[in-house]
């Protein structure tokens, strides 16, 4: 860097800079600060990249009148020195208290979502009652409601334990595109490719994976296809065929050269992006992190935050 790392006010300023509103205020979201293997990983552009190799903020700019917010800010400086600020509005009236929780919960989420391998009670403990959400339509496609429980698996006599351990499976493996994103050095600058590569990746795997002679589909393809299990003993082969599968890409994320990557990317992966409340009757708010994850918030009665469900942006 050709100068030392900026304060917030200057940051502040480069925001007034570039989108001057009158009558609005900031508050800083969180202060990303560089490492050495950070900055080893940040060899291209972007503001990601930026963040990586010399710091930066994410603040929330709101209107000091109706104090809601308005927009996400990701404020950093290229290694010239220069401003560089990528700024995202808020959809809807979000007060700034509880988009300040919202980004903060969905920061803590992702973290845990991209743990290696998933912590999937500390996960399922971040949902209404602690418990993971039921999917109700049989053609639900699971990448659009990551981890929700199959009802239609209650039909066939199967212990909850079970379906449970289904529905963990099936959302480990739909987000595992991501995580191995995470592992490339090609994440900061472009997520989206990197995620896209991780698709690839997973559809590579699957094709190499050997699967027993009473299955004849593709793993890719019992992922995504439950209604064929008919009884308790087909759902326990499932499981035991996706367990293998899981247990194959876990060990491609634990590859000394892609763990490195991983630890360096893994703090800017929780980024908040977007967020929105999208309106009555439902009452939602998203927040969309810059790995790609959309999670979907509702407000109890009692003013705490509980979430509906995630999704994959671009799903």
């Amino acid at each position: 860097m050709s100068k030392s790392r900026w304060t917030l006010d200057e940051a502040i300023a480069a925001i007034q800079s570039k989108e001057p509103h009158s009558g609005s205020s900031v508050r800083l979201i969180r202060d990303v600060h560089s490492s050495v293997t950070m900055r080893e990983a940040a060899d291209a552009d972007g503001i990601l990249i930026d963040m990586m190799r010399g710091g930066g903020f994410v603040i929330l700019e709101v209107d000091d009148q109706s104090d809601c917010a308005i927009s996400l800010h990701l404020v950093s400086r290229t290694a010239n020195g220069e401003a560089l600020v990528e700024s995202n509005p808020v959809q809807g009236e979000v007060s700034a208290t509880l988009a300040q929780e919202l980004t903060k919960e969905s920061a803590d989420l992702v973290d845990v979502l991209l743990s290696t391998p998933i912590d999937a009670s500390a996960l399922e403990s971040k949902f209404e009652g602690s418990r993971f959400p039921e999917s109700h339509d049989p053609d639900e496609d699971e990448a659009e409601n990551l981890f929700a429980v199959p009802t239609a698996m209650e039909a066939v006599g199967a212990d909850h334990s079970d379906i449970r351990e289904l529905a963990v499976l099936l959302g480990t493996i739909d987000t595992w595109p991501i995580r191995y994103a995470i592992s490339t050095r090609i994440f900061p600058a472009d997520a989206a490719r990197a995620i896209a590569a991780g698709a690839r990746e997973l559809l590579s795997l699957s094709r190499q994976f050997p699967l027993s002679k009473q299955d004849k589909l593709d793993v890719l393809h019992l992922l995504q296809d439950v209604k064929p299990v008919r009884s308790s003993e087909q759902l326990r082969n499932r499981i035991s065929t996706l367990s293998r599968f899981d247990s194959l890409l876990e060990k491609k994320l634990e590859a000394p050269d892609a763990s490195t990557t991983f630890a360096a990317n893994r703090s800017i992966a929780t980024i908040p992006l977007k967020m929105g409340f999208y309106g009555h009757p439902d009452n939602s708010y998203g927040v969309m992190t810059s790995s790609g994850v959309i999670v979907g918030w509702k407000v109890s009665r009692s003013g705490a935050l509980f979430i509906t469900r995630m999704g994959l942006a671009g799903d």
